[in-house]
């Protein structure tokens, strides 16, 4: 067997077969995903109409049960401590279940005003956009049960001018990093900043997972198909694959309108910036 070094055009050849591969293997991925979304777009549709209709019947049924609570107590009449029990037994179930339906109800609505933002190409609402995405997350159990959200949001944020099909995408994966970055650490704890400044809208994702420690990892993060959470042992096993795809993309959907991206991290904490200028435009 030959021991001659490779020439140049080899290992160019060689690194470009590695990069079409992976180029294969995040499309796969990517639309197994997509099938996925299309199917859950047309699930949500159809649940929304019916869950509507039971949040009615709900709040009929708690009417009425107050109301034979209330004709219980001035009938005047003896009533068995076991049935008046059983009363407010009910009462109570009633109103668990209308909780929840409400909670649900919440969390669709949510979820098609995200969908409608992302097709729509009018101005966004930074703030919006954010808080929604909170409430949505909660479909993650792990964020729901174990992540402590904070929103630090300033009020009477002007629009900016970025198509939603190409922010929410950026915020979704800044979103999910976060997440990500806190499944093993002892403290999780999420803060979601926006601010205004002389010259722009600042976005912040802080969050209290593994960090980043190198300026050159926080670096490399931005390069097309390198994955931080590849590298970390702590980090478990799941579903997903980590494509290094998110912070690539996050940069490449929203340089174009001057924002500027960036990461940080201090005192435990690793920080995901974003300024948008108020002159973006594309």
């Amino acid at each position: 067997m030959s021991n001659q070094p490779q020439s140049l055009s080899e290992k160019e050849g060689h690194s470009q077969k590695g990069i079409d591969e992976r180029c294969i293997e995040a499309l796969l991925a990517k639309d197994r995903l997509n099938h996925l979304g299309g199917f859950i777009q047309g699930l949500i549709h159809n649940i929304n109409g019916p869950l509507h209709n039971m949040s009615m019947l709900v709040e009929v049924l708690v009417r009425s049960q107050g109301k034979l609570e209330k004709s219980a107590k001035e009938s005047g009449l003896s009533v068995d401590p076991a049935l008046d029990a059983l009363l407010q037994k009910q009462g109570r179930r009633l109103e668990q279940l209308s909780q929840q339906i409400k909670t649900l109800t919440d969390m669709l609505r949510s979820f098609m005003l995200l969908h409608e933002i992302e097709r729509n190409e009018s101005e966004v609402d930074v703030n919006l956009v954010l808080t929604k995405l909170a409430e949505t997350f909660r479909s993650d159990l792990f964020f729901k049960h174990q992540v402590t959200l904070e929103l630090r949001l300033t009020k009477n944020l002007p629009l900016v001018r970025v198509l939603g099909r190409h922010l929410l995408p950026a915020l979704v994966h800044l979103f999910k990093n976060a997440v990500t970055a806190m499944r093993q650490s002892p403290e999780k704890r999420l803060v979601l900043e926006s601010a205004l400044e002389e010259d722009g809208i600042r976005i912040a994702f802080r969050d209290t997972g593994c960090g980043i420690a190198s300026e050159e990892a926080r670096r490399r993060c931005f390069d097309l198909f390198y994955s931080h959470w590849a590298q970390l042992p702590e980090i478990p096993s799941t579903d997903e694959c980590y494509l290094g795809f998110g912070l690539f993309a996050v940069r490449r959907l929203l340089e174009p309108y001057g924002v500027r991206v960036a990461l940080e991290s201090v005192d435990g904490e690793t920080t995901a910036l974003l300024h948008i200028p108020f002159s973006c435009s594309r």
